[in-house]
């Protein structure tokens, strides 16, 4: 219809239109309709009842600009409604800080008011919670403290991703609680150092111990600092092996071999056996086990021959620490 009209520039009348097309009244109507529609037919204003064809450019700027049009209208309320609910952000973040004691960083000095807090940041927390607990074992009273706690975020479907140091897997009481808890959902994982005590509740508040306390806790609320400590724990995890829920003698020896690796490493940089044991997680007897066991295999006759050794065969990656033929003792 539309090239019949087209081959007519100066119009034709819509009873000629008819008889030249041999279109039923109802037909031609309905083209009609539809070509004006789309803005590629009119009629003349000087000649009544006269069909003209539009050229395509015409009626395309005819039909698409009140479409732009109103785009444009609906992306400045957009643009608008994004600018209130922002301000709204920030006068909802500043109630909340001032809520929590008018500053983004909160001391809690004792266990039971930690507790607390703990319970409540666990009952908000509607996506996920992340806990870094080093110092291996864990207490058998804190997990279960932890346990309700724990069950309750699972059962609402929110992520639960924990990392704790490889000495916590020689446990067995923490080993348990992995089992219950991974067999719900809960992620677990353990590395031999490098990471520091946090929880983190939907990456918005975070929770950290103390310098010179360790009943005692620091919440964090300020958004750039919860952002850097979640951006410090990711590395760890994704270098961290996944805690089995049942005993896995390749795990456990790659277990071994980077606490190991660790123990050399810390070696070589100078620090003493208490120190190691600590920062490891593990009883003095059972890292200086370790020492001594590192010294028999590389032929050390004491401990400066051996940090010499270590430095000589270069230890900077699991691997390059003789193996162990049998498991030594982890326990703290």
């Amino acid at each position: 219809m539309y090239r019949f009209l087209a081959e007519v520039p100066e119009g034709i009348p819509t009873h000629e239109a008819r008889t030249r097309t041999r279109m039923s009244h109802e037909c031609l109507d309905q083209a009609i309709d539809q070509l004006m529609t789309l803005r590629l037919l009119c009629r003349s204003s000087w000649e009544k009842g006269t069909l003209r064809a539009l050229s395509p450019e015409s009626a395309r700027v005819q039909f698409v600009w009140p479409i732009v049009r109103e785009l444009t209208r609906r992306q400045r309320e957009v643009e608008a409604i994004r600018e209130v609910y922002s301000e709204l952000s920030q006068v909802y973040e500043s109630a909340t800080l001032h809520e929590a004691g008018s500053s983004p960083l909160e001391i809690i000095p004792d266990l039971p008011s930690v507790r607390r807090a703990l319970t409540q940041l666990a009952a908000e927390a509607t996506v996920e919670v992340i806990t870094a607990q080093p110092g291996g074992a864990r207490p058998a009273e804190a997990l279960k403290e932890s346990l309700e706690r724990t069950d309750e975020l699972l059962d609402r479907g929110v992520r639960l991703r924990t990392l704790y140091q490889h000495t916590a897997r020689f446990s067995p009481a923490t080993a348990e609680f992995v089992h219950h808890v991974t067999g719900r959902g809960a992620e677990v994982r353990t590395r031999s150092d490098g990471f520091v005590q946090l929880l983190l509740f939907d990456g918005k508040v975070a929770v950290t111990s103390l310098r010179d306390d360790r009943h005692g806790a620091l919440i964090v609320r300020d958004p750039h600092v919860v952002a850097f400590m979640r951006t410090s724990f990711e590395p760890a995890w994704s270098t961290a092996i996944p805690f089995p829920s049942r005993y896995d003698p390749v795990t456990a020896d790659q277990v071994l071999d980077d606490i190991k690796t660790t123990i050399a490493h810390l070696l070589t940089e100078g620090l003493e056996d208490k120190v190691i044991a600590r920062r490891l997680g593990m009883s003095l007897r059972t890292c200086q086990r370790h020492v001594s066991d590192l010294m028999r295999r590389l032929g050390a006759r004491n401990r400066l021959h051996l940090g010499y050794l270590l430095h000589s065969h270069q230890i900077r990656e699991r691997g390059l620490v003789p193996r162990i033929s049998s498991p030594i003792d982890t326990g703290s």
